[in-house]
């Protein structure tokens, strides 16, 4: 059925619409210039009528009242029928899609009731599957959400809230579930630990998203969250025991955490916990595939033997005239381990430092498992490609024979351990048993431990689902570049992965609030580190850090010898072993009460002192001015934009192993730290 303007009518109503003409479930309107169908659920079911003098107008309103379709310059006579034929057509069409959505409403809404009536935490995955399947039933009303809202606002509105904010559901639904569970397990949470769990730890270990980052600040619990989750996990049911994986970096620390796990949950249960380093785990899922322990190399576990090797490679490499001469080419324009210009190569096969060079080029080779043409296309942009390059034809062939050698032993070295165990898990050769993946020290991750981690979490396990990850870390605590660890892989978290939950422990139990007014706002000078708030249980009026001259360290320890408590320790912490202090010695026999002790400003990270004198924060020394790198440092992670990023970290490191005060030590010219310390107005005492 249509009605249309006469002709006449229709020149007079330029811009306007002059024809309608009703179709099944649409509405199809016609002017000058052209048409426009309008389906039944854009429009309201609403018309009004307007005659004039001659001609009549019909106005149709859209979903928000408005009118958006004129139809003028027709006979009034006939209006009267069109508007009844298109409302009765409207009412039809309605019926049978309140008919439709009647019948499809108690699956939608099941479908929602058995997702949110889960008692656990929801993950982002779950809520879009869930989502998906919700929106492929809706699909089949034919209706829009508006419409569906309009004709069943109330007993549809569970379904449409998820259709239309499923992110908002879900974090509101997680949020309520939290909130039981810190009711529900409230006591646990004040007893599992010798200190209760404050909110952001309870809060942090409830979370179970594909992939959870927790941000743990220097002294903030995080070993306590490990420990605490791991426990909570059992005990609520949400996982056995043989369930659990928790990676460490280094074997102390996966010892005392195995140690601490086993005391809470007894030996039975505790011992069936995973935890352990990445090299161990990658030793024992190459074990199981292969029906035995696999063969560590000489070259590796041997340091004799090792020598023996570079040695004989050396003499053998040499007496070729080809390679020889390379050497000499490079020699004349770059140094290689101190050696540089007219070198006498056949005096030099038994040279430590030169062995200890190649080893550490060979090493990283082998962590890359890239062919030569990928490690040139690495270096390629890089300022010294030139020098580079001639590196890599030196190292090449001590490589591939290294490679060589390892085949002929049937041995493998660490880094294989780590590619290999990766290479099994994603060939299916290994049953993967865990459903909770957990990481200590995540800021230290580097590539090829995280290829292991995706390995065993983006794989399905024996039950037929994916561990989740559940990292714990510290990106303004990296400080193991050199060691391949990438920074970026923490502060790019989310961008990496693409479920993922961030929590901040934002309460730090170690230092006071005046050290860290200090490290923290130090810290966060590089815009590149992630923002967070980092609060020190401990509060004080009295300034906690001061920048002193060498000279004055023996005062400063004097002073302390007479003050200190019984039982509490001084760090003396370095950027390196030379910045040992010459008369150190001297002062353990002249201040014995003070537990002296020295460290580098590495070795102390995860320690803890209640006083600590950063010694050599001078000019050049500390942050320590940039060297050219070696092929196996070119072939490290990216370094960052922002001026000595990681040496700012370690700095903050060392300012976050005291718990009382701290001493900035320079002598000569202050470093470039210490001249920030003062010139920007930090809440330090200067001398």
């Amino acid at each position: 059925m249509q009605i249309k303007a006469t002709t006449f009518a229709q020149w007079l109503v330029q811009g306007d619409y002059y024809q309608l003409e009703l179709e099944p479930e649409q509405l199809l309107f016609t002017s000058h210039k052209f048409q426009v169908s309008v389906p039944f659920d854009k429009w309201s079911g609403k018309v009004t009528f307007q005659r004039g003098l001659v001609w009549s107008s019909l106005c149709f309103y859209n979903r928000n009242d408005q009118v958006a379709w004129r139809v003028s310059g027709l006979p009034w006579q006939e209006c009267d029928a069109i508007i009844n034929n298109v409302l009765n057509a409207y009412a039809d069409w309605k019926e049978s899609k309140i008919v439709m959505l009647n019948q499809l409403k108690p699956q939608m809404l099941e479908l929602v009731d058995d997702f949110v009536s889960q008692r656990r935490f929801l993950k982002q995955t779950e809520a879009l599957m869930m989502v998906e399947k919700l929106y492929d039933l809706f699909e089949q009303t034919g209706l829009s959400i508006p419409l569906a809202e309009q004709l069943q606002p109330d007993s549809i509105a569970p379904v449409l809230n998820w259709l239309t904010e499923p992110e908002e559901q879900l974090k509101k639904l997680n949020e309520v579930w939290l909130e039981e569970q810190k009711v529900e397990w409230k006591t646990f949470f004040s007893e599992c630990e010798p200190q209760p769990l404050n909110e952001s730890q309870q809060s942090a270990l409830l979370l179970n998203e594909d992939h959870t980052l927790v941000l743990a600040g220097a002294g903030s619990g995080k070993t306590s969250v490990l420990v605490a989750r791991v426990r909570y996990l059992i005990e609520s049911g949400h996982a056995q025991a043989d369930e659990i994986l928790l990676l460490a970096f280094g074997r102390q620390a996966a010892q005392e955490m195995s140690a601490r796990i086993i005391e809470k949950l007894g030996f039975d249960i505790g011992q069936k916990v995973k935890v352990a380093t990445f090299h161990q785990l990658g030793l024992d899922i190459i074990r199981h595939v292969e029906y035995q322990q696999p063969r560590l190399s000489c070259l590796v576990t041997d340091v004799k033997s090792r020598k023996e090797w570079f040695s004989h490679v050396l003499d053998s490499e040499w007496k070729n005239a080809t390679a020889s001469n390379r050497w000499k080419k490079h020699l004349k324009k770059w140094s290689i381990a101190y050696l540089r210009g007219d070198v006498d190569l056949k005096e030099e096969s038994h040279n430590e430092k030169l062995q200890e060079w190649l080893y550490k080029q060979i090493c990283q080779l082998n962590a890359l498992q890239l062919d030569k043409k990928e490690i040139i296309e690495r270096i390629e942009t890089h300022i010294d490609a030139a020098r580079l390059k001639s590196e890599l034809n030196i190292v090449w062939p001590f490589f591939k024979a290294y490679e060589r050698t390892l085949k002929h032993e049937d041995a493998i070295d660490y880094e294989l351990m780590i590619s290999k165990a990766k290479q099994y898990i994603n060939d299916k050769k290994y049953d993967l048993p865990w459903s909770f993946v957990m990481v200590d020290e995540y800021q230290d991750i580097s590539p090829q431990r995280l290829d292991l981690i995706e390995a065993i979490c983006h794989n399905e396990n024996t039950h037929n689902t994916k561990a989740t990850l559940f990292a714990v870390g510290d990106d303004w605590q990296a400080i193991y570049r050199f060691a391949g660890a990438d920074v970026s892989l923490t502060t790019g978290f989310e961008k990496r992965f693409q479920s993922t939950q961030i929590a901040h422990l934002s309460t730090t139990y170690r230092f006071n609030d005046q050290i860290g007014a200090v490290a923290n706002r130090f810290i966060q000078e590089n815009p590149m580190q992630l923002k967070k708030e980092l609060i020190s249980f401990t509060k004080q009026k009295r300034k906690a850090v001061k920048v002193i001259e060498h000279c004055s360290i023996e005062k400063e320890l004097l002073s302390l010898s007479k003050n200190a408590r019984k039982g509490e320790n001084v760090v003396i912490l370095g950027r390196n072993h030379n910045h040992k202090p010459d008369n150190f010695d001297e002062w353990l026999k002249y201040y014995p009460g003070l537990n002296l002790e020295y460290k580098t400003c590495h070795a102390s990270k995860g320690t803890e002192a209640d006083y600590v004198f950063i010694v050599e924060m001078t000019d050049g020394q500390f942050p320590m001015k940039s060297r050219a790198e070696s092929l196996d440092g070119a072939l490290l992670p990216h370094e960052e934009d922002f001026s000595y990023a990681e040496e700012r970290r370690l700095f903050y490191v060392a300012l976050t192993r005291a718990k009382r005060k701290v001493w900035v030590v320079y002598h000569g010219k202050p470093s470039p730290f210490v001249q920030e310390l003062v010139d920007k107005d930090y809440p330090v005492i200067i001398e």
